[in-house]
């Protein structure tokens, strides 16, 4: 176990005294000497283009900007109640992975207790798929015909992307 531990930190340490020193001298992207850049992010127009997390998408994002007062506090409402319910999932579901692969690893793994926790991870994530279903029901039956329409092909725009760039959920 030391020398796993010990080879492991002496990979970690190569791969820093490695990744450190290309990374000083990596050359800034092209189009910052011309004021192409603003605040890291490249301007095409006047406008930001990509990158990052709620970077804009072109369209779909109209119905935002067009919400009025009450429809902009109502939204929040759902959004943070809907994010509470989420993250407390998340955390369940993690919590619920981790047992699992403990349970698989035991020395003498009983299936029962693995297929327990099995039905239990898809129980959590049918949970989360319902609540997100209905949080984006929710927020529609707020929005006026025409925000509606904006959102909707927001969703569907999102749904063909797939995970559309943040990594494992």
């Amino acid at each position: 176990m030391k020398t796993l531990t010990r080879l492991t930190l002496g990979l970690l340490i190569t791969a820093g005294g490695i990744s450190i020193p290309l990374l000083a001298t990596a050359a800034p992207s092209p189009g910052w000497e011309r004021g192409e850049m603003h605040e890291g992010r490249m301007m095409h127009e006047g406008r930001r283009m990509g990158g990052g997390h709620g970077a804009g998408h072109g369209f779909g994002h109209s119905w935002k900007a067009s919400l009025s007062d009450e429809q902009r506090k109502t939204v929040d409402k759902l959004r943070l109640a809907y994010k509470r319910d989420k993250y407390l999932l998340k955390a369940k579901l993690k919590q619920a992975k981790v047992e699992f692969a403990l349970l698989i690893t035991k020395d003498s793994p009983k299936k029962s207790a693995i297929n327990s926790k099995i039905d239990q991870i898809v129980k959590l994530k049918k949970e989360k798929l319902h609540l997100k279903a209905n949080h984006k029901i929710n927020v529609r039956r707020v929005l006026t015909e025409d925000q509606r329409v904006q959102f909707d092909l927001a969703v569907l725009k999102r749904m063909a992307k797939g995970k559309h760039g943040k990594g494992r959920r």
